[in-house]
């Protein structure tokens, strides 16, 4: 192998180191050159009074309950089934041929069989003994057992078939003690001395009337928000408008 042979791989002339240069110049010139054009970002900065105002409203709506209606919320409380929340029943001495449907209730009975026993004695069904409540479709063996030592039924259901007992209210008053009221006249307290009305439905009954200007017919109380049609039922002979009422009473 002949000296200096490399040579003849590395050697330019003139034309080809001056080409040379201005190419590694032009490389030089594109790695540095974004550099020189590259985005400049300000700090990041927080607005302090910005910031404790959007925490101040943060902390207001975690803190914010949603707006209670009081009349939607006693009257589901009021017809809510202690049963349908896992609870047990607790009967009382009652009579189901009168009891209405908040007792029912109260005692822990579910809804469907509450509305079952109503339909049941809408027909004219007659409870003439405390073992007949086992008739009452969808009321467990349990159940009836539970209710049937606390069933007292009155002479009446017993002779009278069709015929329901009479009602003794919570003031211990019977229909024939109960004085018919005037509808459109009387207080919430007249109102709470019907059997099956209390506190909640007597106050909706006269918030009722009066964004009516009055009742036009006694068919109307039943359009009171809560007023079931049994309860209805209960208190429509003590209902009367008027000249009418001293005439019953």
């Amino acid at each position: 192998m002949r000296k200096g042979f490399w040579k003849d791989y590395f050697s330019f002339t003139i034309r080809e180191r001056s080409a040379l240069l201005v190419l590694l110049l032009i490389i030089v010139v594109f790695i540095f050159l974004p550099g020189f054009f590259a985005p400049k970002f300000k700090d990041v900065t927080v607005d302090t009074a910005l910031q404790l105002k959007l925490d101040s409203i943060t902390s207001t709506l975690a803190n914010t309950q949603p707006a209670r209606n009081p009349d939607i919320a006693d009257f589901n409380s009021e017809n809510k089934s202690p049963a349908l929340a896992g609870g047990e029943l607790h009967p009382f001495d009652f009579d189901p041929n009168t009891l209405p449907a908040q007792g029912f209730r109260k005692m822990g009975l579910r809804d469907k069989i509450i509305q079952t026993i109503l339909s049941y004695r809408n027909k004219n069904g007659v409870f003439r003994q405390p073992d007949d409540i086992r008739k009452i479709y969808g009321l467990t063996a349990e159940e009836a057992d539970q209710l049937i030592p606390f069933i007292k039924i009155g002479s009446g259901a017993a002779a009278t078939p069709g015929k329901a007992t009479a009602f003794v209210d919570k003031n211990g008053i019977s229909p024939k003690q109960q004085k018919t009221i005037d509808i459109n006249a009387a207080t919430e307290e007249e109102w709470k001395s019907l059997p099956g009305i209390g506190d909640v439905l007597s106050k909706r009954i006269v918030k009722f009337r009066n964004a009516v200007h009055g009742f036009k017919a006694v068919e109307d109380v039943k359009k009171t928000y809560g007023l079931t049609d049994s309860t209805y039922q209960v208190i429509l002979p003590y209902l009367a408008i008027g000249e009418k009422v001293a005439a019953e009473n």
